[in-house]
């Protein structure tokens, strides 16, 4: 989701999951961009051994999901935009 498009796109789904195994999921485009949080905890879900991999109970305790702010900033935020960007919602 953050690269907007799903892993080795451009491989056939059976190619990709095998890459995905052997290889890993690829590397970022633009790490930089992203929080030194974020880059944590994507590595964290991301792991392809599952020995390493973080459970769901263990992610929603990783500092990124815990410093969160709650869902209705969110909501307004877009709430905001989508008000900015069509200023006559009936269109």
């Amino acid at each position: 989701m953050i690269e907007q498009e799903p892993p080795y796109l451009s491989e056939s789904s059976g190619t990709a999951t095998y890459l995905i195994a052997t290889v890993g999921t690829p590397q970022l485009r633009q790490p930089k961009l992203l929080s030194a949080l974020l880059r944590d905890f994507l590595s964290c879900c991301l792991q392809t051994d599952e020995e390493q991999r973080w459970s769901a109970k263990e992610l929603l305790q990783h500092p990124f999901v815990t410093s969160a702010k709650p869902p209705f900033i969110l909501a307004q935020v877009i709430n905001s935009v989508k008000k900015t960007n069509n200023p006559n919602p009936k269109l």
